[in-house]
């Protein structure tokens, strides 16, 4: 009886040991903060509905914050534009969805200086031919860096272009426009070790212009209809969905407790098509998952240990 009661000790010193090694290593992850471009853009962003033969005017504003040491130069340029499936910008042809680009021209100087606490309007023409094709058509207004930090002259002779930011426009041509789409599966994981809960959803738009996929993530307590989380105080989850195109998205709770048992509910619309999914979710980080395994073995190895101490017990009375 003794020795089992040791080796039971021994077990519980030797998990309570690992259990403080893992948790002494799990630590906050540090974020590195990017470098600010020195200017800011209003609007980002715009989408059109255009008809073939229209001609549309529009502006932009470039500011430099009253924070600035030094005036920001800039080039404008014209460029395509399109989302790729990771959701990432890309400014280079993309089939026939980058017509657009040739399109556009800058009315304003395309080269200036901006001093700080200052701002410029850059105003664009967008003249679509007649024979422009119906469907999505997508291009970037890209503001860069012009200077030669070397040098020291924000004028430089050569000059060199980064793109730091975009003014993208995303137009529909009107015409045989085909606004469809595929939910093509939507998950949410049931058991979570680790990590946040979350939904996934892998969306396809199988028209030829772009549309909006709207992802809802809802978390209710085992026993209650009172929400504990929901991104729709966020206005959900919206991502552009270009056509021809296949993209997957996650939407997750970020303030995920470590343990806890949920319903969850998460749903996906996209193009008149909707998939909901309703799920118990266990949230139960690995570690704690060996403790209640060791100290549900614990339990029974004592419960035997005894049993057979009491057998024992009666053998030797008798």
């Amino acid at each position: 009886m003794k020795s089992n009661k040791k080796t039971i000790r021994r077990f519980i010193y030797w998990v309570a040991c690992v259990v403080m090694l893992v948790a002494a290593s799990i630590a906050p992850k540090a974020f590195a903060e990017g470098s600010a471009v020195g200017f800011t853009m209003s609007p980002l962003s715009q989408k059109l509905i255009l008809n073939p033969g229209d001609t549309y005017k529009g502006t932009f504003r470039i500011s430099v914050p009253s924070d600035q040491e030094k005036p920001f130069s800039y080039v404008v340029d014209v460029l395509p534009y399109f989302i790729d499936e990771q959701y990432k910008s890309i400014f280079e042809d993309v089939n026939n969805y980058s017509l657009m680009k040739d399109w556009i021209t800058v009315d304003s100087s395309k080269t200036g200086v901006i001093e700080p606490n200052h701002s410029v309007e850059i105003s664009f023409t967008i003249t679509v031919p007649n024979d422009a094709p119906a469907g999505g058509q997508y291009a970037a207004i890209s503001v860069g860096t012009n200077s030669d930090e070397e040098s020291g002259n924000n004028l430089a002779v050569g000059i060199q272009e980064k793109i730091a930011q975009a003014y993208t426009i995303f137009a529909e041509i009107t015409g045989n426009t085909v606004k469809q789409g595929e939910i093509l599966n939507a998950n949410v994981p049931g058991l979570l070790l680790s990590g946040k809960i979350y939904g996934s959803a892998e969306v396809k738009n199988t028209g030829n212009v772009h549309g909006t996929a709207k992802y809802t993530l809802q978390v209710y307590p085992l026993f209650s209809d009172e929400e504990v989380y929901s991104n729709e105080e966020k206005d959900q989850d919206k991502k552009n969905i270009m056509p021809d195109r296949t993209y997957l998205n996650v939407t997750s709770w970020d303030g995920t407790p470590l343990f806890g048992i949920y319903n969850v509910v998460y749903t996906v619309e996209f193009e008149g098509v909707t998939n909901q999914i309703k799920k118990m979710v266990i949230v139960c980080p690995i570690w704690l998952l060996f403790i209640i395994i060791f100290a549900i073995s614990a339990i029974i190895i004592t419960l035997v240990s005894r049993s057979k101490a009491r057998k024992k017990q009666k053998v030797t009375e008798n």
